[in-house]
């Protein structure tokens, strides 16, 4: 598990190493692979940092080098709540909303909601109940009440539960299904159940 530095200053200096690293990547073979996942280990640093600025500023580059980038639940996750206290309310929903459909069961374990495990094709050990646990301790620490009502607010609001119970539906299909057509389609329609949520481009 993924361990965060218990002070600022040590936290300050871990971002500050992984920076380093990347600019190291750039310098010496022109692009960063980052086979190691610092890209994603970076949001649950500033979460708990929660230092505004640095993280607008990191969310800026990640996107400008990784734009197509699936991304990973835990780092999804802070990545929304980083965007909820920046005041980016409609992006934050928007990747929560996308955070839920990476992990079904995140957001209800994050929240303390009952978890139904699903009968479903997994995409891969992300997606699987048992990733949940990989969350930082001081990740769940510096989520604050307020947080945790808005994350339950959404998950509950019938567009996260139409979109949601569309997804499972989808994924525990694509358990059964071996026609290569028919799990074509099925992929393509589950690519596009975030379209009717706002985002900012």
């Amino acid at each position: 598990m993924f361990e965060i530095p218990d002070t600022d200053k040590k936290i300050r200096a871990k971002i500050s190493s992984y920076k380093s690293a990347f600019n190291r990547e750039l310098k010496e073979h022109g692009l960063i692979s980052d086979g190691y996942g610092k890209r994603y280990l970076m949001f649950p640093l500033l979460l708990v940092l929660n230092d505004g600025k640095k993280s607008q500023e990191y969310i800026n580059w990640h996107d400008s080098q990784f734009p197509d980038d699936a991304g990973e639940p835990i780092q999804m996750l802070c990545r929304s709540l980083i965007n909820y206290r920046l005041g980016s309310l409609v992006q934050a929903r928007y990747e929560l909303a996308e955070t839920m459909l990476s992990n079904v069961y995140l957001l209800p374990w994050l929240t303390g909601e009952d978890i139904a495990i699903y009968d479903m094709w997994h995409t891969s050990n992300f997606a699987m109940i048992e990733h949940c646990e990989y969350i930082p301790e001081r990740v769940i620490e510096s989520i604050t009440g307020e947080e945790l009502g808005w994350i339950g607010a959404c998950y509950n609001s019938v567009q996260f539960l139409k979109v949601r119970t569309r997804y499972i539906e989808i994924f525990a299909a694509l358990n059964q299904a071996s026609d290569p057509k028919e799990r074509s389609n099925l992929l393509d329609e589950s690519y596009g159940l975030l379209e009717g949520f706002e985002k900012f481009n």
